[in-house]
């Protein structure tokens, strides 16, 4: 048995090289009586780095190998696909639509395991460019024209947009989120009904709809983080948004079909939403209420 040097720990040197509590090399008596005390120090030094480098060398990166042999894989069956339609017919002709979705593969998995970025949002990128184009070369290889894709397109955009608020760090405040949000649904809207004719709802609904939604949304925050202790006024705006909300989207669904401002079902919501959200006011102003009343009438 042997003690350690630094911290005086009992040891058994045949089994531990190591000092299981502090860490420090054990010597064996050969090393001690030929070594002076200068040269166990660095004896020490040394086996230490040794024992650390060896533990380096121990971990191996299994997922940057697994990665390097999918991609590896996907650039030889690209190579395969390659020749064996050249073969065929002379010419790269069937081949190209696998080939595209083997790049597609190599983008979205095996460069995400490749550790390329250090960032997730970059990653989310790049796929969504990827994705794009993408969808776009397979709707041109296979019609001869950009159909189907330019709707797919920006679906995947607008999805970027809204990722986009929530990964940037630098983006503060649920206001400007929201704001983000629904300029980019205002954009997307507009783009779509430009893919349409002139008839397309969505320029004539869809726009005003979300643009009146943006905005109550974004009143029902401000009234709710200032009155967040409130719940009585709080319950009352989000009742007086409701009621605006179906009385504005009633006025234009009417005006997209019957081409005049009529009110069909919402002053039904309206009946109902405008005296409950009276009710909810006077209890919160009850006191208030009562004192006015008095002075007023004298009661």
């Amino acid at each position: 048995m042997k003690y350690c040097m630094k911290c005086g720990v009992s040891i058994d040197e045949e089994k531990n090289r190591v000092c299981p509590l502090c860490n420090t090399i054990i010597l064996t008596n050969e090393e001690i009586d030929n070594l002076t005390q200068q040269n166990i120090k660095i004896q020490q030094s040394v086996k230490r780095d040794k024992k650390q480098s060896k533990e380096k060398k121990e971990k191996i990166n299994i997922t940057g190998f697994t990665s390097f042999i999918v991609l590896l894989s996907s650039i030889t069956s690209i190579i395969i696909l390659l020749i064996i339609d050249f073969l065929i017919g002379f010419n790269i002709d069937w081949s190209v639509i696998p080939i595209m979705s083997i790049i597609l593969f190599i983008f979205l998995i095996c460069l995400s395991y490749m550790r390329t970025f250090k960032n997730i949002y970059c990653y989310i990128t790049i796929d969504t460019i990827v994705l794009c184009i993408y969808f776009l070369l397979l709707n041109y290889i296979t019609s001869n024209r950009i159909s189907w894709s330019y709707f797919v397109v920006l679906s995947i955009i607008l999805l970027w947009f809204y990722l986009s608020t929530i990964f940037i760090n630098k983006l503060k405040g649920f206001v400007l989120k929201i704001s983000i949000d629904f300029l980019a649904t205002a954009i997307f809207v507009l783009l779509v009904s430009l893919g349409y004719n002139n008839d397309s709802g969505f320029a004539k609904l869809a726009l005003p709809i979300n643009g009146l939604v943006f905005i109550l949304t974004v009143i029902s925050y401000l009234f709710i983080k200032t009155y967040i202790y409130n719940w009585r006024a709080i319950i009352s705006t989000l009742s007086i948004n409701v009621s605006i909300l179906c009385f504005g989207i009633d006025l234009f669904v009417q005006r997209y079909i019957y081409d005049k401002l009529t009110l069909n079902w919402s002053y039904i919501v309206l009946i109902v939403l405008i005296p409950f959200t009276l009710f909810m006011f006077y209890l919160d102003n009850r006191y208030k209420i009562h004192i006015y009343l008095k002075k007023k009438f004298h009661i």
